[in-house]
């Protein structure tokens, strides 16, 4: 059988070496359209280990990237005391009320991992809005609608032993609360038992919200990630219509399975083009990748889960 993601025979689309400044890896892009052009918000680790964000440009998604070689987000700057020790792994979307660019980002700081949201208009300078959450939480995904008037999000609070995959609301994009726990880790020996976190943004398709997600198991004291699907009600996203059992991608390739942390695939952005989905993903945590997948090809695995469960939510 042919696996349901396609990799482009490119990859990795951009290294390191493709970045117009010294730097140590590029990985875990947000990824909107802009202008007839496919932008990627990359994450960059510098040679101390801080990461900051970039935006790269490309007219077919796939070669000739153009990488400024200033941040639009930058750590260790004085006025964000929890962004000291980095920027990291953006997510990007666009909220046509007001015609911005929303990024929700991790903000790590000696405090820990935070989650902190920016906006732009341009894709070249971003307004900081703050922190939304406090650490530990990480993988943080804005719905590009509001329910019930307030804007909604997915995040990964860490609790210790347990890592699932909660929601907040928001009137304001500032003020979040109304926790919910959407998507839990899954159990016993399954490929997701450690901990989940939400992709890219999820997307909108005709049997509700397409969720793609990390998994992670730990194989002999090693952390295995793959990638997996869910689906949220369409007006309801704390209601889990539909989760897939297993994985539907993994690291296989050379540039997937070694690099700083091997046998790593970490889906962050997602563009719909036709009847296919670009999936943007770090690799190894070394470099960044695009995989292609039928969207069909991803609903006929999740629709015959629908109500034949609860679900795989967390209630």
């Amino acid at each position: 059988m042919n696996p349901i993601f396609q990799r482009v025979h490119e990859n990795p689309i951009i290294t390191r070496q493709d970045v117009p400044f010294s730097a140590a890896a590029v990985l875990n892009p947000g990824a909107v359209e802009h202008n007839g052009e496919i932008v990627l918000l990359l994450r960059v680790e510098d040679h101390s280990g801080r990461s900051d964000i970039h935006v790269a440009r490309s007219g077919d998604g796939v070669s000739g990237w153009r990488i400024a070689p200033e941040p639009i987000l930058r750590y260790g700057t004085p006025e964000y005391p929890y962004e000291q020790w980095g920027v990291e792994d953006p997510r990007v979307t666009y909220l046509e009320e007001d015609r911005h660019y929303y990024i929700t980002y991790t903000a790590y700081s000696p405090a820990g991992a935070a989650v902190g949201i920016a906006r732009t208009d341009d894709l070249i300078n971003a307004e900081h809005i703050g922190l939304i959450f406090s650490p530990n939480n990480k993988d943080t995904v804005l719905f590009p609608r509001r329910f019930k008037g307030k804007w909604m999000v997915l995040h990964r609070p860490d609790a210790g032993n347990n890592q699932h995959i909660w929601s907040a609301v928001s009137p304001d994009l500032i003020h979040w609360g109304s926790p919910h726990c959407v998507l839990p880790e899954g159990t016993g020996p399954a490929w997701d038992a450690v901990r989940v976190g939400a992709g890219p943004p999820p997307l909108l398709t005709r049997l509700g919200w397409l969720l793609i997600y990390h998994g992670v198991k730990v194989y002999g004291g090693n952390t295995v990630y793959r990638t997996g699907v869910a689906l949220l009600d369409t007006d309801n996203p704390n209601r889990v219509l539909a989760r897939a059992p297993g994985w539907v991608f993994q690291a296989e390739t050379p540039y997937e399975r070694a690099g700083f942390v091997p046998s790593v695939v970490f889906p962050t952005g997602l563009i719909v083009r036709g009847d296919e989905i670009w999936i943007y993903y770090g690799a190894a945590d070394s470099v960044v990748c695009l995989a292609i997948a039928r969207l069909d090809d991803l609903l006929e695995i999740l629709e015959p889960l629908i109500g034949n469960s609860t679900g795989g939510g967390c209630e």
